[in-house]
């Protein structure tokens, strides 16, 4: 990736090791990060910048993941968001999302999966925008 064609990541987890560590994982493969500690400070965010990928945790503080998922603006393009959790991920939730998350993962996430499904995430939302 050049520089001027970073893929934009948001990190939104209310864990603070796992944040940081996820964010220096991704800014090590070339992405550009941004975090988020809360639900609130993820939907601000989203709102103000055009993100290639969302990585929201489902349990947040304030404003859960999938309450952030429902409150996203579509922007054009939206971003390609990615579900973490430790939690089984209810059958209601998945019906409820849809299409609007590209995949779920649980937690621990290795560091080759995170890369991989990110990337694969990020090239999806890219060719959307086109």
């Amino acid at each position: 990736m050049t520089p001027d064609h970073r893929f934009l990541v948001l990190v939104a987890d209310d864990n603070e090791g796992l944040r940081a560590t996820t964010s220096l994982i991704l800014r090590e493969e070339g992405y550009e990060v941004s975090e988020a500690a809360d639900g609130d400070d993820a939907l601000a965010k989203l709102s103000a910048a055009p993100f290639d990928v969302a990585l929201l945790d489902v349990r947040m503080p304030k404003t859960d993941g999938t309450t952030v998922v429902e409150r996203m603006i579509p922007g054009p393009p939206p971003p390609a968001v990615v579900m973490v959790t430790a939690y089984d991920i209810e059958n209601g939730i998945r019906a409820r999302l849809g299409t609007r998350v590209f995949k779920y993962l649980r937690k621990p996430v290795a560091p080759a999966q995170l890369i991989e499904v990110v990337g694969e995430a990020a090239r999806l939302a890219r060719a959307a925008g086109q």
